[in-house]
């Protein structure tokens, strides 16, 4: 992925209008959810304003249909590119574009054009967008912006109707598009009017896996490059081994990141299930919550699954582990990690770790002991409370997730037990394993569960005897 128009975080997002001229059933900002559907001129120049201070390399025009505006489109490239806008890039269907509008466009200072072929097939295109003949006007209008010398990436929005039709979309676009050089794979986004059509639209990821990976075959042969923007894929469904075109694997590579004007697409999905031992899951942000709820997260896995590392490190492509036989110290916290989970195994954390935490390169905490004593956890657990404090203000992939491996071979009482648990959901750790559980014992994992639903609570296996390992990442 380039730097400039192909990049997500130097992108900031203006809607001209939420009017549009199709009919999409997919549509995740609908012209019914926006009142006024135009904004006034007054509020348009004031959206504008942050765009044009030098830090947003490319502005996307969107809608609705920016192009039902023509004279306010072009005067408004016109005035970003006047600003200091490196790069304009129009969102269109591209049906009202001939061969003057493209040259207007491109005269004005349009740089690229985002255009939403939805389907190869002309019958799963209009259907899709509710228009009689908007595949051939579309076609029309994809070659008239590169007639102009406007660049033009496209964006199928693959449903559960064209999900099997991926690879000869790809071939279509290599074919008789062969000046198209980029598509973003969009799936349905389960917001707006597609909340109400989701058994007919959301794809089944446990069938698009196969077609993606085919499709992404097609494209290369092809010398066609591929990406999988925000409101594509979850990595596990065809894109493993995309990573470096995937926009939430490319930009989660540090925790901290520039939030692009304009752009609210945060806390719209989770993780869950698979997702917990996914050694990716630190590149994904998981999937919708939509899709969790109504399909179940059919489909979804994780990649090299794996557990918390209280008893032996994980090694694997992706996953490295710190491991310490004693308290986490801020002097042990690597600055850059090799692989996308990078485990710290120790039995505590020093005071006042919390902040530096965040500055490390480490992804996942592993924190293993047998003294069931609050006091004695009670540095830890600040600095998990400060950890929880920060995640929430960050997207899944980017959390730091504390495991605790709670060894019960001292016999502790239940209500000693249940007490310290609590004091792990409050201050917000991810998951508490039981260790060492007597023979017998595994009803007390639901009973305990049900007392702090807020923590997830496993059960583990027996330590045994461990011996002195030191502090080292080990790959």
């Amino acid at each position: 992925m380039q730097i400039g128009e192909s990049n997500h975080r130097t992108k900031g997002l203006l809607r001209l209008t939420m009017a549009c001229n199709e009919r999409c059933a997919f549509c995740n900002v609908p012209v019914e959810d926006f009142r006024p559907a135009t904004p006034p001129d007054h509020v348009l120049e004031a959206e504008l304003a942050p765009f044009l201070d030098g830090q947003t390399q490319t502005l996307t025009i969107s809608g609705g249909e920016p192009t039902l505006l023509r004279k306010r489109l072009l005067a408004l490239v016109r005035r970003a590119r006047e600003g200091g806008v490196r790069f304009v890039e129009l969102q269109t269907n591209a049906i009202l574009i001939d061969a003057a509008y493209a040259a207007d466009l491109a005269e004005a200072g349009v740089t690229s054009a985002f255009v939403s072929l939805l389907s190869h097939d002309p019958a799963h295109h209009d259907a899709l967008t509710e228009v009689e003949g908007s595949h051939v006007r579309c076609v029309r209008g994809i070659r008239a912006l590169h007639d102009a010398g406007i660049r033009v990436t496209l964006n199928p929005v693959t449903t559960r109707q064209t999900q099997h039709l991926l690879p000869a979309y790809m071939d279509f676009v290599g074919t008789e598009l062969a000046f198209v050089r980029l598509v973003s794979l969009s799936a349905v986004q389960p917001h707006g009017r597609a909340r109400g059509h989701l058994e007919r639209l959301l794809p089944d990821y446990d069938v698009l896996a196969e077609h993606t990976r085919v499709a992404r075959g097609v494209a290369e042969a092809h010398g066609i490059e591929v990406v999988n923007p925000y409101c594509g894929l979850p990595l596990c469904v065809g894109w493993t081994d995309g990573q470096s075109h995937s926009v939430e694997a490319a930009e989660s590579v540090g925790r901290a990141q520039a939030k692009a004007h304009g752009i609210r697409n945060d806390g719209n999905k989770r993780h869950q299930g698979p997702c917990y031992r996914c050694a990716l899951r630190t590149r994904c942000g998981g999937a919708w919550h939509a899709y969790w709820d109504h399909r179940d997260g059919a489909g979804l896995r994780a990649v090299e699954p794996h557990d918390p590392p209280f008893l032996a490190p994980v090694v694997s492509d992706h996953v490295q582990t710190l491991w310490c036989d004693g308290p986490l110290t801020s002097a042990e916290l690597p600055a850059t990690r090799d692989t996308a989970t990078l485990w710290a195994r120790a039995t505590s954390l020093q005071p006042g770790i919390g902040p530096v935490l965040f500055a490390s390169a480490v992804t996942d905490l592993a924190l293993v002991g047998d003294d069931l004593a609050p006091h004695a956890w009670l540095p830890t657990l600040k600095a998990i409370a400060h950890v929880s404090r920060r995640n929430r203000e960050l997207p899944p992939q980017q959390r730091l997730r504390v495991h605790v491996g709670l060894s019960l071979r001292n016999r502790p009482t239940a209500v000693q037990l249940l007490g310290l648990l609590r004091l792990f959901e409050r201050t917000g750790a991810f998951q508490v394993v039981l260790l060492d559980l007597r023979v017998g014992a595994e009803e007390l994992g639901p009973f305990l569960q049900s007392q702090v639903p807020g923590l997830r609570v496993k059960l583990g296996v027996n330590t045994g005897k461990q011996g002195n390992r030191g502090s080292r990442v080990v790959r």
